[in-house]
């Protein structure tokens, strides 16, 4: 009965890991999630002491004692992140920018810095280089705005951040960013982002708004295999078909657990029943 219950369970966690998948599937720069089960077996928990010879009449149990290990069930671990990268768009925006390779913006939030690879950046009302969540962009050395913010008391969180923040205001319209970052106003180098890379991504956290968090500092590295491209943006990496196809057989196994779990349940009746009336 408890292996279909905690089949169940995990099928119900993994019907709503790819409803969330399919909802973003138009989400630029989105990463999919998928859901983690590992199966629990009691006798890898229990000691296998050799039996004692019974005293008195052998009964056929006694020569095969299970004691709990034949306990088997699925055990729901969690979800983890595929961060294998989507496909690229042309928007000809010139604000907009991809990674090509494995690398993330650094960007400034209340809650700290974040990292993101979604691209689709904008002039935020005081020109600051802003994401689509209006969240700063930061460079990858200070300079810039922070003269312009003199005075200005920063959002909780970002204090450490606004000597990085990248300022573009009365610099026109017409900007170039190649693949290293670098951000041109005409001929004039104004700021150069801050593209990194991780030694280890499944450290990293999701936030929310294709946004991740990196509590472990050893675990950035330099950015020597990322390239930016101008003028695109990265897609969602959720193939909705195949989204589909997983959802179709998850809702499967989970009414395929729910007959095993109405079966067992009138297997209990009939014992309660009509057995204990012979």
């Amino acid at each position: 009965m408890w292996t279909s219950v905690s089949g169940a369970a995990a099928q119900a966690q993994s019907v709503d890991t790819v409803a969330n998948n399919l909802a973003n599937a138009d989400t630029l720069a989105f990463k999919k999630d998928a859901p983690a089960f590992k199966e629990y077996l009691a006798t890898l928990e229990r000691e296998h002491a050799p039996g004692d010879i019974p005293k008195g009449p052998v009964k056929d149990a006694d020569f095969y004692p299970l004691d709990g290990k034949d306990q088997a069930f699925v055990v729901t671990e969690g979800t983890y992140t595929n961060f294998r990268a989507g496909t690229l768009r042309v928007t000809q925006n010139p604000l907009d920018v991809a990674l090509d390779g494995p690398g993330f913006i650094e960007v400034s939030t209340p809650a700290g810095p974040r990292f993101t690879r979604q691209g689709s950046l904008k002039l935020g009302a005081d020109g600051r280089l802003v994401t689509a969540e209006g969240n700063p962009v930061l460079a990858e050395a200070a300079g810039g705005i922070a003269g312009a913010q003199a005075g200005v008391a920063p959002p909780a969180g970002q204090a450490a951040d606004v000597a990085r923040f990248i300022n573009l205001k009365d610099m026109g319209t017409h900007f170039t960013i190649n693949s290293v970052g670098e951000i041109y106003a005409g001929n004039e180098l104004v700021a150069k982002m801050n593209v990194v890379e991780f030694k280890d991504l499944n450290k990293l956290r999701k936030v929310g708004a294709a946004m991740f968090e990196n509590k472990d500092a050893t675990n950035l590295k330099i950015a020597d295999r990322t390239q930016v491209r101008q003028g695109v943006v990265e897609t969602s990496n959720v193939n909705p078909i195949e989204e589909m196809t997983n959802l179709i057989k998850a809702n499967r196994l989970f009414e395929h657990d729910l007959k095993a779990m109405k079966t067992y349940g009138e297997l209990l009746q009939k014992e309660a029943t009509d057995i204990g009336k012979l």
